[in-house]
């Protein structure tokens, strides 16, 4: 199990925020079979906001949370299946907080402190690719340009 690269077609000639927006959303919605997404089904983007100094502020309603499974590594998968997404694909955002419903928040399912901005980890993104692959490693990967999904 890990986070794994999907590539999809991006509005790149858009303004940032917009960018933003529509890789969000695309984390939040289905994973193509026979993959699972990390986001607890209903989780719906409210709105993102980005601050001059590269923190992007992505709200998100209480579905994250009410219906998340509440394990440590599939909180892990999806904290990071978004920041990484939004990190790696906008230049302009370094680093990611996730709100719910408007508000801040201490952690999603009790394990991820949530209460700062968080910069990418690839830690948790392994290659489908590579059999040697399996499991996500401690190692950074190199960038990642492309949306994640947790594998199945």
């Amino acid at each position: 199990m890990g986070l794994i690269g999907i590539e999809q077609e991006a509005p790149y000639g858009a303004d940032t925020l917009t960018r933003a927006r529509v890789i969000a959303e695309r984390q939040l919605s289905d994973a193509p079979a026979p993959l699972m997404s990390p986001f607890p089904e209903g989780t719906r983007l409210r709105s993102i906001y980005l601050a001059a100094d590269g923190n992007a502020f992505v709200d998100l309603s209480r579905e994250v949370t009410t219906f998340h499974s509440g394990g440590s590594l599939d909180e892990l998968f999806t904290v990071y299946a978004l920041v990484n997404a939004l990190t790696m694909n906008v230049p302009e955002i370094r680093a990611v907080q996730i709100m719910i419903e408007g508000r801040e928040v201490d952690t999603l399912a009790g394990h991820i402190d949530l209460r700062q901005p968080l910069e990418p980890n690839m830690q948790w993104v392994v290659d489908p690719d590579n059999p040697d692959d399996s499991e996500p490693s401690s190692a950074v990967d190199s960038p990642l340009e492309h949306s994640l999904s947790r594998s199945t």
